[in-house]
């Protein structure tokens, strides 16, 4: 068996855009390809938390590569790897982000506080039927009880460049979904989910060769590069094809099915 990992993104290529939940078909493919041997791994920008009962079905992954790569789990929830924010870099999106009024939240372990905008974060997670678990951090006191391993923010590439004019030093980049969107994953400097996917890769006694990655967004470049196998969905940003070994369906209305079933014919 060629590949013995499979690293799978959450919305837009295990869950197509409109999906409550994940597919009933993708569900079952993914546990066929399971039991085959493949381990499986779900690498989303989502924290552990985030990720709400039911939205993966049946699916038990054997790991979690969550928060962009800065958290790493077992399946049984145990932490392999941890990456989290420090206090000035923390404080500078704070910061930057009240400047201009602009939505930005954090990952914990218990949730994703919103320390500016959680209206307009709580809206956009509903028409996207999300289910984040974000909570309301607007008194902006959680990082005294732990710092984040993971942050999100709403601004538009300009803004993101006035922050790199200002807090360049600092490394940190930001990781938008699509062209277009305001919506970005804001990662350290070595922390992504291709990186996620080697650190995994390294702790699972594999090396990245031996890895197939499946995702649709810009956020998804690193690990669809880093993986021996990268295969972007059809509905996917320029970036994730240009990143990709291949394209592959598109995520609708069960896409990550048909790779399944094309990767790994013996488990069907």
């Amino acid at each position: 068996m060629k590949y013995k990992l499979l690293l799978l993104d959450i919305d837009g290529t295990l869950r197509p855009e409109g999906c409550e939940r994940i597919p009933r078909e993708n569900a079952d493919a993914v546990n066929a390809v399971q039991r085959l041997g493949v381990k499986i791994a779900i690498a989303t920008g989502r924290g552990r938390t985030g990720v709400g009962k039911g939205l993966l079905r049946s699916v038990r992954p054997d790991y979690w590569v969550c928060a962009g790569g800065a958290q790493l789990l077992d399946g049984k929830g145990n932490e392999l790897a941890l990456h989290r924010l420090t206090n000035e870099e923390m404080y500078a999106l704070v910061d930057f982000f009240e400047d201009y009024e602009l939505p930005l939240r954090f990952t914990f372990h218990d949730a994703n506080y919103a320390y500016i905008g959680y209206e307009e974060f709580i809206a956009r997670d509903r028409a996207k039927n999300l289910h984040n678990h974000i909570l309301d951090g607007e008194d902006q006191d959680h990082h005294l009880v732990e710092m984040p391993f993971g942050a999100f923010g709403f601004l538009p590439p300009e803004r993101a460049a006035q922050f790199q004019q200002k807090y360049g030093y600092l490394g940190l980049r930001f990781l938008y979904s699509y062209p277009g969107s305001d919506g970005c994953d804001i990662c350290q400097t070595g922390v992504d989910k291709g990186h996620g996917l080697c650190e995994l890769a390294g702790l699972a006694g594999l090396t990245p060769e031996e890895c197939v990655a499946m995702g649709d967004g810009d956020n998804d470049v690193p690990m669809l590069a880093a993986a021996g196998l990268g295969i972007a969905m059809e509905n996917g940003s320029k970036a994730a094809k240009a990143a990709a070994d291949r394209t592959g369906p598109d995520a609708a209305p069960h896409g990550v099915a048909d790779l399944c079933r094309s990767l790994w014919p013996e488990a069907f």
